[in-house]
């Protein structure tokens, strides 16, 4: 499966490499994608993940995860309202 972007919004993109484990946050998003990475994750690691995103996601915006991923039980949970859908995807409300 693949992306198809319209070329205006190009510019206000971000593809970018990041080290979940050992990097901080760099900027302020509306929209993170993390699919299918935190299931390899034990618990502790997964909740400073989410933090990390948390940080780094704007009020109202959405974070999308893998199909076997979810922020229930996080120490972010409280933050975030899931999307109706079969997706994972929360919007930021807090």
């Amino acid at each position: 499966h693949f992306a198809r972007f319209d070329s205006r919004l190009n510019e206000k993109i971000i593809f970018a490499q990041h080290n979940l484990v050992t990097d901080f946050s760099f900027n302020s998003f509306q929209l993170i994608f993390c699919r299918n990475v935190l299931i390899y994750f034990n618990k502790d690691l997964q909740n400073r993940v989410l933090k990390l995103f948390d940080d780094s996601l704007d009020l109202n915006g959405f974070l999308a995860l893998g199909t076997k991923e979810n922020i229930r039980f996080s120490t972010i949970a409280s933050n975030y309202k899931p999307i109706i859908g079969r997706e994972k995807i929360w919007r930021k409300i807090k």
